[in-house]
């Protein structure tokens, strides 16, 4: 078992990046605020959001790591981005019910959002590609 440093220069390489980055940005504004007095996890739809993303960023660290070891499992990783893509729309779709109800216009709750988004798309793309990844081959 060795290192597959060309994993890092893959799209699939590159958007476990991308997802670990913005993993640690929804992190860093969700946990870096105390929502009237309570801590990142309490409220429900703002706990819902923020632990979705730390489970997901743990464990897109763990399969970045497993891909440059060569540890390849492509319909596990194909069933983890489905998974997680129905799992941000829900987080997306709660914290925007927060944002309105609330009106928590700020900033960060926007650039937050604007985030979901984003992850939900890139959660998306990743399951396009990682279920495409093996069907370049001739079937016998």
């Amino acid at each position: 078992m060795g290192i597959n440093s060309h994993y890092v220069s893959t799209d699939r390489g590159i958007t476990k990046l991308v997802q670990i980055i913005l993993g640690f940005v929804i992190c860093s504004v969700l946990c870096a605020n105390w929502y009237g007095g309570a801590s990142c996890f309490s409220e429900g739809r703002i706990g819902f959001t923020s632990g979705l993303n730390f489970v997901a960023l743990l464990i897109n660290i763990l399969l970045f790591i497993l891909n440059l070891c060569e540890f390849c499992a492509p319909k596990l990783e194909s069933i983890y981005n489905l998974i997680m893509t129905l799992l941000f729309i829900v987080a997306t779709v709660l914290f925007l019910w927060y944002m309105i109800q609330y009106s928590a216009w700020g900033v960060w709750m926007i650039v937050t959002a604007v985030i979901l988004v984003i992850m939900v798309l890139i959660y998306m793309a990743d399951t396009n590609s990682s279920r495409h990844q093996h069907q370049d081959h001739i079937p016998i």
